[in-house]
């Protein structure tokens, strides 16, 4: 999620946006894509030879809107369909 295209490139955004690239396109190892907490000096061009390791089938807002979810919804929500991603 380095630099994700959708969302202010490497400069990080917000993390639905992260979980909307991870839908329409493929996720890569960590090995070839190594986190870092700065991007800049950064290129997407770094990484175009990692091969792709999953993709996210679905993705969906939690709650009755955006910034309107209760801790229970989002335990809920975990239990049935998995990882989750927020910025609050």
């Amino acid at each position: 999620m380095t630099c994700n295209f959708l969302n202010e490139g490497c400069d990080g955004g917000q993390p639905i946006f992260n979980a909307l690239f991870a839908e329409n396109n493929y996720l890569v190892s960590e090995m070839c894509a190594p986190y870092e907490h700065k991007t800049k000096g950064k290129s997407c061009a770094n990484y175009e030879k990692c091969k792709p390791v999953a993709k996210v089938k679905n993705t969906k807002v939690v709650g009755d809107g955006y910034a309107q979810v209760t801790e229970k919804q989002m335990m809920k929500d975990i239990l049935r369909n998995g990882p989750t991603t927020g910025d609050f």
